[in-house]
């Protein structure tokens, strides 16, 4: 095989093994990339539909407790009022499919629409737990109901809720009970997941501990599985995503996470599964896949073409002076061609056609050896001049492969000094050597100023220096313990003008002769963390009022009180709901109760200090939070100031309306209850908030250990 030929074979080989190794880098990239966004996708809808069931859940059992607080329930005389008051809380949730009141022998003492008044629910488990406490109830299908409830496309399955009822003196009257209608929980992941179900195939289930789908693709519900995502989510508290073979066949990415994880929860423990198939999943990478495929294979074939012909021209030169120089061994009389091609085969072939020349004049200085020595000086004289001229050949190839490297090194730094990431190179001393003009922006310091200082005295917080230091120092000493090298992390940089600003980091280590060089890479990610802070920040806050939400005031609460227990501070705590709410509602629609909600928001922060905090729980319940209320009389004094508020006219876009509102106060003595207790108080407020709507509304009334004033 000729050297044209194993120099093309080469070539070609190098060009297509380069570029598949590319492709199969990117794709497996890509691969990773896209596998774990739709993992994190359907993790966070998993996350979602679980708060969601949560958080309804809890608000059904606020529905509970509210309702067993009434007083018409408490009475248990007047059975018309109360049957009108469960009437009306099923009309305002239509989600239970069935309220009412056993008495202490299990007989339904009355209920919505009068459904099983009469009939003995005993035996039903809602009933026997419910006597003890709060009590929520499992997944379930209609026993007694399911002839007695309307009609509908599917058979009706429940949630219970139950919780005893006592009359005012604290006496047993019976237990009541909810049945929440299944549906409920449809409503939630037909507005949480359908828009995206609809489009990209992404399915919700709701599995009970048993693997029961409770809630799911037809063909799978009230059927039982035990997928891995399943599995997985009994094992764990933090949620996450598989993916996964099912049932029918076909390869999912599950994201699962689980509900009634927090010990003090009621929420029963089902788990959340959220599904989308592989390939719809990953459509796009496949289809960048593919085009990365046709690309490179365009891009290998048009190498190799170009790789062809240039070797073919690289080599024809030197075929050419190789058939010279055979027929030149046969014994013919060829002459050296001097090839023209390009420079390195230009002085070989010329070197050749000197050497020639020379083997003829030492076959002539055999034959003279008779001459004069002038005539030897002159032809040493002529072989030192050829000598010359080719070292002098060689130095000046030389010289253009020193000029090529210089220009790759000139390459590589514009390309650093114009990346779009700051790029610092600093030596085993903490000096700069190198900053490119994306430094020079994030940091402040010009490239000029920064060359030959201390990097840890320009970028590095003086509170992180010593310990920068001595891991730089150790790393040094043994080669190993440098958490930073070779890592990307994220910390605080340090401007010229004395700020620090958070930055990613990634930080390269090269062992030179002459020392060490670390290179270090480093990215703005401010507004990175300013969007974490906005989700966290959407999170604890109502969307309508823009007021903290209950979640939110569940985390003040407790840190209120437990500031109030280390100052010995006074705390109160204000409940309120708006007097006339409904009406306003019913009368001119819900976009004008929103509207005064928010006017109502707007109110109560102007009538609370900049350092209370003000709640909004739901509907119409807001709660205020007062620390450092010295005696009982300044929170309601503050209490009073809100009623007065209020009583002025809501002037709304539909109309100009007037309501009040009742506000029931609870005070928090660190030197009476040492051991907080944040339920006990809102309870507490609740309480004296329902005396204040018994007493005339409009007006405030505090809880006082076991009464209200």
């Amino acid at each position: 095989m000729n050297l044209s030929s194993l120099v093309t074979i080469g070539v070609v080989v190098t060009v297509l093994v380069t570029t598949a190794s590319v492709l199969l880098v990117v794709d497996q990239f890509a691969g990773s990339y896209a596998r774990k966004e739709a993992e994190t996708r359907l993790k966070q809808l998993a996350w979602q539909m679980q708060e969601a069931l949560e958080r309804s859940m809890e608000e059904r059992q606020i529905d509970m407790r509210i309702l067993v607080a009434r007083p018409s329930i408490r009475e248990g005389k007047d059975l018309t009022r109360m049957r009108a008051v469960l009437n009306e809380l099923q009309s305002n949730v239509p989600n239970y499919a069935w309220i009412g009141l056993a008495r202490p022998d299990g007989s339904v003492m009355v209920s919505t629409n009068g459904v099983l008044e009469g009939q003995s629910v005993a035996q039903r488990p809602w009933y026997q737990e419910g006597q003890k406490n709060l009590y929520a109830g499992d997944y379930h299908p209609a026993l007694l109901l399911e002839k007695k409830l309307p009609p509908q496309p599917e058979p009706w399955r429940f949630v219970d809720i139950a919780m005893p009822v006592k009359d005012p003196d604290g006496k047993y009257i019976g237990v009541m009970g909810m049945h929440l209608s299944w549906t409920w929980a449809r409503d939630i992941a037909a507005k949480l997941l359908n828009p995206a179900g609809e489009r990209y195939d992404v399915e919700v289930l709701i599995v009970r501990e048993d693997g029961n789908v409770m809630l799911g693709p037809k063909a799978l519900e009230e059927k039982k599985i035990s997928t891995q995502s399943f599995k997985n989510s009994l094992t764990t508290n933090a949620g996450g995503a598989t993916i996964e073979d099912w049932p029918d066949g076909q390869r999912y990415i599950t994201g699962y996470s689980r509900t009634g994880q927090d010990a003090r929860s009621t929420m029963l423990k089902w788990t959340v599964l959220v599904r989308q198939p592989e390939q719809i999943a990953l459509e796009g990478f496949k289809e960048l896949e593919l085009r990365l495929v046709l690309m490179g294979g365009l891009i290998g074939l048009l190498l190799s073409a170009l790789a062809l012909y240039l070797t073919r021209r690289l080599v024809r030169p030197v075929n050419s002076l190789s058939a010279a120089l055979e027929r030149r061994a046969q014994g013919e009389a060829v002459e050296i061609p001097l090839v023209d091609g390009y420079r390195e085969m230009q002085v070989l072939s010329s070197t050749l056609v000197n050497m020639v020349e020379r083997e003829g004049k030492y076959l002539q200085e055999v034959r003279s050896l008779n001459e004069t020595l002038e005539q030897r000086v002159a032809e040493r004289t002529s072989r030192l001049h050829e000598t010359a001229v080719a070292l002098q050949n060689a130095l000046d190839t030389q010289q253009e492969n020193q000029i090529q490297l210089e220009e790759s090194s000139a390459e590589l730094r514009a390309i650093l000094h114009n990346a779009h990431d700051a790029f610092i190179a600093s030596d085993e001393h903490g000096q700069v050597r190198e900053w490119n003009r994306q430094a020079e922006h994030l940091l402040g310091w010009t490239r000029a100023e920064a060359i030959g200082r201390s990097m840890s005295e320009l970028i590095v917080p003086p509170e992180m220096r010593e310990a920068h230091e001595r891991g730089m120092a150790h790393f040094l000493a043994t080669g190993q313990g440098g958490v930073v090298i070779n890592n990307r992390i994220e910390l605080q940089a340090l401007h010229r003008d004395g700020h620090e600003l958070p930055v990613e980091i990634t930080v390269g280590h090269v062992q030179r002769r002459s020392g060490h060089l670390f290179i270090a890479f480093l990215h703005d990610i401010t507004e990175r963390l300013a969007f974490r802070e906005s989700m966290r920040e959407m999170a604890l806050t109502d969307m309508l009022t823009a007021l903290p939400n209950r979640r939110a005031f569940s985390n003040k609460l407790p840190e209120a009180m437990n500031r109030a227990l280390r100052e010995r501070s006074t705390m109160a705590l204000l409940f309120m709901d708006i007097d006339g709410f409904k009406g306003v509602n019913d009368k001119y629609g819900h976009e004008a109760g929103d509207e005064m909600l928010v006017m109502f928001a707007k109110r109560l922060l102007h009538a609370v200090r900049d350092v209370d905090t003000v709640a909004r729980l739901a509907g119409d319940e807001f709660i205020v939070i007062l620390e450092k209320a010295h005696e009982t009389p300044d929170a309601v004094a503050v209490a009073e100031k809100i009623l007065q508020t209020m009583r002025e006219p809501f002037v709304l876009t539909a109309a100009t309306v007037s309501v009040s509102t009742s506000i029931g106060v609870s005070i928090y003595q660190p030197e009476r209850h040492e051991t907080p207790d944040p339920e006990a108080l809102v309870a507490r407020a609740d309480k004296a908030m329902y005396d204040a709507k018994k007493a005339g509304k409009d007006r405030v009334c505090v809880f006082v250990e076991s009464m209200t004033v």
